[in-house]
């Protein structure tokens, strides 16, 4: 049996009664959280003792929304179009990519304190052997969708139902694989990828097949204008009206970026109780979602998959809607610090179905914990330890991580991955991608060589 006391820390619960202790203990047998408060019991000699002195202790944080597409980092930031570099580029990965990628993608989580992330991809099987090795948890979907991305580079939408038939069997083979493994560290959802780019079959068998095995589906929803243009155009609907009137649309999905729903399409929302996966938009009405009680949490996207830059650019999201609104009587609220914390942990779990596990530091929870190192020059000192940890904290103040009760960063370094190695194989897997694709790209070689020195 292990086990670990951690003392001293300014301990953040993130529970429902908001309960924090300025300077208290928490301590984990195996997985799970035993006690945490003030005072507490600890009935033998733990394993490890962390002393949380100077330090900020909080539970792991939950990204609800994530992809592998770290590895176009460089590239996309330069020549990025959705559909003529992104999408495209998805099909010159391969599934013995994750080898090193895996690897590489895990330490980026757990470095961050992300020790639950949903992650949908084209070929998680290799990711999810990666989650194995290293010690994180996930919530991983295989990205299920059916058209031809080469047309679709030119707005042509051609749907390929053998493509969509062998997304949706490695769906299936990957919940037969990996569902409840890694002691239950690994969980599946089905994934179709968004209204544009499945067709209304392919969703209701998605549906047929979660309800079957007690699984969740999540999707993109209403994420661009082509999206939004491409269902009015095939069904006469909104993406959310579309998916509602197939029955798809329930407490049980959960819709990422919904930056172009409609004030009809958010009361569809919110009565059929769905869940937000909010990621970076800026004109999202983050706050109205919240007050209307539509479940919403924050999701890292694509390819930086860091929660406290994130909690930033939703402050100044929130800013910046309020100073666009023109409708004085109408002004969004702006977002407390506690409350994107809360994003980040509990209400994440929440929104994903899993907040009985994890999202919050109580007895008989996962023991998933991270803790911020405050003693440097940017977070001390202060009169408010979470909102500097908010404001002016990094992923390297992150000292310590652990998921299950098991340590994956100790005193700023990991325990699970040779961090050097992986990130050194996965550069050379990178250059392999990214040549390939500017060999058969040659246009867009040219707009990245003009543009990388701009």
């Amino acid at each position: 049996m292990s086990s670990i006391l951690i003392k001293n820390g300014f301990i953040a619960t993130m529970s429902k009664d908001k309960a924090v202790y300025p300077r208290g203990s928490l301590y984990i047998e195996d997985e799970r959280i035993i006690s945490v408060g003030k005072k507490i019991d600890v009935p033998r000699s733990p394993e490890y003792v962390i002393d949380a002195e100077h330090k900020v202790v909080l539970p792991g944080f939950v990204n609800v929304h994530a992809h592998l597409q770290q590895y176009f980092r460089g590239v996309y930031e330069l020549i990025g179009d959705f559909y003529k570099v992104n999408l495209p580029l998805e099909m010159y990965r391969r599934p013995d990519d994750m080898r090193w990628l895996g690897q590489s993608s895990c330490a980026e989580l757990i470095y961050g304190g992300c020790t639950t992330t949903t992650i949908i991809y084209t070929y998680p099987d290799g990711f999810a052997r990666a989650v194995e090795q290293a010690g994180n948890r996930v919530i991983l979907g295989a990205d299920i969708e059916e058209v031809d991305l080469e047309k679709l580079r030119s707005g042509v939408y051609e749907y390929l139902p053998e493509k969509g038939e062998a997304a949706f069997r490695r769906a299936v083979d990957l919940y037969r694989k990996w569902h409840g493994k890694a002691g239950g560290r690994i969980v599946t959802i089905i994934a179709p990828k968004a209204a544009d780019l499945a067709r209304p079959e392919t969703y209701l068998r998605c549906k047929e097949f979660a309800d079957e095995k007690g699984l969740r589906v999540t999707t993109h929803l209403s994420q661009s204008m082509r999206e939004v243009k491409q269902v009015k155009r095939l069904y006469g609907k909104t993406p959310p009206e579309h998916l509602h009137d197939l029955g798809v649309l329930n407490e049980r999905l959960t819709g990422a970026h919904c930056t172009y729903i409609m004030e009809e399409d958010t009361e569809l929302i919110r009565r059929s109780g769905m869940g937000i996966l909010h990621c970076r938009a800026v004109t999202n009405p983050l706050t109205e979602w919240m007050d209307l009680g539509i479940p919403v949490g924050l999701g890292t996207d694509d390819y930086f998959h860091d929660m406290l830059q994130l909690l930033r650019q939703n402050i100044d999201a929130s800013k910046i809607r309020r100073r666009l609104a023109r409708d004085v009587t109408r002004i969004p609220r702006g977002l407390t610090f506690y409350e994107l914390l809360e994003l980040a942990t509990r209400k994440g779990a929440e929104v994903m179905g899993i907040d009985d596990e994890v999202g919050s530091l109580e007895p008989g929870k996962k023991a998933d914990v991270i803790a911020v190192d405050m003693l440097n020059p940017y977070l001390t000192p202060t009169k408010n330890p979470l909102t500097s940890v908010v404001l002016y904290g990094s992923s390297s103040d992150i000292d310590t991580v652990i998921v299950d009760g098991r340590i994956l960063k100790r005193e700023g370094r990991l325990t699970t991955i040779e961090l050097k190695e992986a990130l050194l194989k996965g550069q050379e897997r990178v250059n392999e991608i990214i040549d390939r694709f500017f060999e058969d790209y040659p246009d867009q070689k040219k707009r990245w060589e003009k543009r990388r020195f701009e």
